[in-house]
């Protein structure tokens, strides 16, 4: 899987249709309906969602 953000295959899985890239440490989910979201990982397991611009 590579990362949306990044674009790397340092990725894992750590969920249905969840992911965690390695490079630049933000977890993504993937769905074929949706657009993929990218959350940042805080240190306690939170995840909050980061915004990433629209593909013009």
């Amino acid at each position: 899987m590579h990362c949306p953000l990044c674009g790397t295959i340092d990725t894992g899985k750590v969920g249905t249709n969840q992911y965690y890239c390695w490079q630049c440490l933000m977890e993504f989910k993937t769905s074929d309906k949706q657009q993929d979201r990218m959350y940042y990982v805080e240190e306690d397991g939170s995840l909050i969602p980061v915004m990433l611009k629209p593909e013009l």
